[in-house]
């Protein structure tokens, strides 16, 4: 492939820096648009994708439940800005292609509030009901990103994320995600401990290493496929499953406290990456080891 100008927006986040990385070691011309840049305001968004030919859009506020449910307005509002001035930015600029990450959130919650077991599949999104107004603006921004690509033939593929989790990921009460404050909970516990757990804990989940997830996003982009994918694994498990395996590979054992009055979000969200997998990837780094290298990077910080 030749060298191609490529901008990350999100750049600071932990997917944003790995995918960084990742595509400066493939040999191509990579800048960062972060939240300095402040892709709210338009003239940013226009200057950040001047002359560059593909464009990976990452930038969103995003963080725990505890975070998205407390924080609607703010979440709708800034992502929503994001993304109608990048995509009118890239429309302008001439960029060439355009990869959106969306999330699992756009699902809706009749196929995920029980305890049966409901492979996801892209086309299960309508009819739309997401548990959090966080997918709604996801579910939205796809739409505007789809209509810049049918108006203007801006090339756009769309990835939707089934929690993310690794190294170098934020590490706060309030944005972190379920496996990095479930780790940063255990090791601050220690042996005998008690960690504090939303809901009742039987809320399954399956969880993505951060070096899976970037090494799909380049597939995809670099695939035919302009319609939303799923990136996610088969590591189904409960949330207490998830919280006792930490407590293993830590080498303790924990008391675990259910706080029942606390928001768990849906009951089971269980990924179909068949569609990805079509593509040629497939997850290559365990649950396990995952999490291990996890805990290995919080003893660091």
């Amino acid at each position: 492939m030749n060298k191609l100008k490529i901008c990350v927006t999100g750049s600071t986040g932990a997917i944003g820096r790995h995918l960084v990385t990742f595509l400066k070691n493939k040999g191509h011309e990579v800048t960062g648009a972060s939240s300095k840049d402040d892709l709210r305001i338009f003239d940013n968004a226009l200057r950040v994708t001047k002359g560059i030919d593909w464009v990976f859009n990452l930038a969103a506020m995003n963080g725990s439940i505890e975070f998205t449910t407390n924080n609607k307005a703010e979440l709708v509002h800034n992502n929503a800005l994001i993304n109608l001035n990048m995509a009118q930015a890239c429309h302008q600029n001439g960029v060439k292609r355009v990869l959106y990450t969306s999330s699992a959130c756009v699902y809706p919650i009749h196929i995920q509030d029980t305890d049966e077991i409901h492979p996801i599949k892209e086309e299960d999104v309508y009819p739309a009901f997401p548990d959090t107004e966080y997918g709604w603006e996801k579910l939205f921004s796809e739409h505007v990103w789809k209509s810049y690509e049918q108006d203007y033939g801006l090339e756009v593929r769309i990835s939707r994320f089934f929690n993310i989790y690794g190294e170098d990921m934020t590490c706060d009460a309030l944005r972190s995600k379920v496996p990095m404050a479930m780790t940063k909970k255990v090791i601050d516990a220690g042996e005998g401990g008690d960690v504090y757990m939303w809901g009742d804990g039987e809320q399954k989940r399956e969880f993505c290493h951060i070096d899976d997830c970037v090494e799909a996003l380049w597939i995809l982009m670099n695939s035919d496929c302009n319609t939303p994918v799923n990136i996610g694994t088969d590591d189904l498990l409960t949330i207490n499953e998830l919280a006792n395996l930490i407590a293993e590979i830590e080498g303790v054992k924990i008391n675990i406290i259910h706080q029942l009055d606390k928001v768990q979000g849906v009951r089971v969200r269980k990924c179909d990456w068949s569609k990805m997998k079509s593509l040629g990837w497939t997850p290559k780094v365990s649950l396990k080891e995952g999490l291990t290298r996890l805990n290995k990077y919080v003893h660091t910080i």
